[in-house]
């Protein structure tokens, strides 16, 4: 190798260590960046050069392959489930733990309203014809059917906020998806030509896990450098450089509570996306919504229906204290829907209690109360789910709370688990400060040596130049 070659040799060297300085650098400036992936810069050994004669080869040092990120394939492909699991469970535990109409020791509830009512039906049967008396059981039904319609209201209005957050989640995913077909684009132009876009990779990385916490979405690679995005339920809102979006319509069948309706990039027809195939902080809102919440207000709804219906064919077996047959004391509707909502004390027993009938059939004796003590049998009556009205009651209560508690638990263990893939991540890809330092000082003595060789080759060519006579 000649005196130029060495120099050559020594310059290229030198520039390889630069590009690892560079890297050491930028790994230490972006330490506490979100996201980021720490990055390595992969030497080559340079090809050798032959001797002549045979008398074997000289290297020819060092030169820069690639800066690539460093990451543990095996904890990144857990994560995007991590996220969701974790997103979705406490997504759905802050939902149900918000709704405090179900709260024991709460007082002036529909427990209270319904034992209120009872023992006014037993106060009256001890003297019939009191109109007080008769006045104080319109009031504790008027009292109960409020009880019902605020209870309905409140997880309506529970189930109407989890609209509210899903509206804004949907809009924070259509960017996302956007912003990744966007990103797939450029990164496979980059790559097409050689490149090794990292910052790219790491925007993706991050919209990635966004789009697994919010929505479920788990990731598909191409042989492309794509990453499409599926939902759990194999619905692909990323295909490439082409994206879907989500919209929101009111639900016929579900008391105008919103649906998330897919329009596939293609423009072929939208669908509603069914709960199930959702994941994530939706997923866990739509579960609480039309899950725990939903199935509360069906039951709450069955529950009113049933009780009025059984308290109506009561009264209306019986005389009210004219000697006529005794009409409806509630007012409801042909069915259990919205009937916890609709539920009122019937208008004419509103205005005149002596339509109550507390007497038997065709019984005109202001004192008779054959009927009144079947009305107040009627508390331990079994209802449609073979429940009585309390035991109806104390179930709705006891299936929500357990709901809750089971929902706090789960987010309490996927926390966990996504905190030990995190952790695993961090391990991997994160920056550790002490490790840039030792490498930016063995980086520091290399290109020291390498200078050094170059300002011997230098001063040898030097030497050899001075030596040729001038002519």
């Amino acid at each position: 190798m000649d005196l130029v070659s060495l120099l050559n040799n020594a310059a290229n060297s030198l520039s390889a260590i630069q590009a690892k300085v560079a890297t050491t650098s930028n790994n230490t400036a972006n330490a506490n960046t979100p996201g980021y992936a720490r990055q390595q810069a992969n030497m080559v050994e340079a090809a050798s050069s032959k001797l002549g004669g045979n008398r074997g080869f000289i290297g020819g040092g060092v030169s820069l392959l690639n800066v690539t990120q460093t990451r543990d394939q095996f904890v990144e492909a857990q994560l995007p489930t991590a996220f969701a699991n974790s997103s979705s469970s406490t997504a759905e535990s802050d939902a149900l733990a918000s709704v405090s109409v179900f709260d024991n020791g709460t007082t002036g509830g529909l427990n209270d309203a319904m034992s209120a009512f009872y023992s006014s039906l037993t106060a009256m049967a001890q003297n019939p014809s009191d109109s007080s008396l008769r006045q104080s059981v319109v009031g504790s039904a008027t009292a109960l059917a409020s009880a019902f319609n605020t209870t309905s209201a409140a997880l309506e209005q529970a189930r109407s906020g989890i609209d509210a957050s899903v509206t804004g989640a949907v809009q924070q995913v259509n960017s996302i998806l956007a912003q990744v077909a966007d990103l797939n684009r450029r990164i496979s132009t980059a790559e097409a030509s050689g490149g090794q876009p990292n910052d790219l990779l790491d925007q993706r990385h991050n919209l990635m896990d966004q789009a697994a916490q919010l929505i479920g979405a788990t990731q598909v690679p191409d042989a492309y450098g794509n990453i499409s995005l599926v939902l759990p339920g194999g619905t692909t809102l990323v295909s490439g450089t082409s994206a879907a979006s989500l919209t929101l319509q009111s639900s016929a069948t579900n008391k105008g509570h919103l649906d998330i309706v897919f329009t596939p990039s293609d423009g072929s027809a939208p669908v509603v996306i069914k709960q199930a195939d959702l994941g994530g902080q939706i997923g866990g809102l739509i579960s609480a919504r039309d899950g725990v919440l939903g199935q509360a207000s069906t039951d709450l709804d069955t529950l009113a229906f049933d009780f009025a219906t059984k308290l109506n064919a009561q009264n209306r077996a019986g005389s009210d204290l004219n000697g006529n047959p005794g009409g409806d004391l509630f007012s409801i509707g042909a069915t259990s829907t919205n009937a916890a909502a609709n539920i009122t004390i019937d208008p004419a027993m509103a205005a005149n209690p002596a339509l109550l009938a507390a007497a038997g059939p065709a019984t005109s004796s202001p004192g008779d109360a054959t009927n009144l003590a079947a009305m107040v049998s009627t508390q331990s009556a079994l209802l449609s789910n073979q429940l009585s009205a309390t035991q109806g009651l104390a179930k709705i209560v006891s299936d929500f709370g357990t709901a809750t508690s089971d929902a706090q638990n789960a987010a309490s263990f996927s926390g966990s688990a996504l905190q030990s893939l995190q952790n695993a991540r961090s391990s991997a890809s994160g920056v550790s400060l002490d490790d840039e330092m030792v490498s930016l000082t063995q980086e520091e003595h290399a290109y020291e040596a390498m200078a050094k060789v170059i300002n011997v080759a230098g001063s040898l060519l030097d030497t050899l130049i001075g030596m040729v006579p001038n002519s």
